[in-house]
């Protein structure tokens, strides 16, 4: 046991769902060492969550905040999309979701939080699809560890 002989041993608080970002997230301890993704959250992400340009989704543990996405809509030209998604379509831009920004804080890299945050943000693009149209998600990857991921 240690040096708390005798005490119970504190649990780590769990990390939450992905939920839609408010004023009451704590944002600004943030810390992905990446100046654009640190930045954002601290500076846009609300006021275009609120003004509906972006949907943002975070994750935290108690008043800890561990990560995000942006998610937006976007259109691009059929040319640049793949042969097999654009075939049979007409030559209008195509509707598509914008993940443009994920990032997770750097103490909390590791742990698949980044995995499982592209997975929902992937689920929630597909599912809003199917009601508005759209074939494709879009990732923007700022820096070059992004593409890789």
């Amino acid at each position: 046991m240690g040096e708390g002989r005798g005490q119970a041993l504190m649990a780590e608080p769990p990390l939450s769902a992905p939920e839609l970002l408010n004023a009451g997230h704590d944002v600004n301890q943030f810390l992905c060492r990446k100046p654009s993704l640190d930045h954002w959250p601290k500076t846009r992400a609300l006021a275009n969550h609120q003004k509906g340009f972006t949907v943002v989704m975070v994750v935290h543990v108690a008043e800890n905040f561990v990560g995000y996405y942006g998610l937006a809509p976007t259109a691009i030209i059929p040319s640049a999309l793949p042969r097999s998604t654009r075939n049979g379509q007409p030559q209008n831009p195509a509707p598509c979701a914008l993940l443009g920004q994920l990032a997770i804080d750097q103490a909390w890299i590791g742990r698949g939080i980044g995995t499982g945050l592209f997975n929902q943000a992937l689920a929630r693009s597909v599912s809003g699809a199917a009601p508005n149209g759209g074939r494709s998600l879009v990732v923007r990857a700022v820096y070059d560890e992004a593409v890789v991921f």
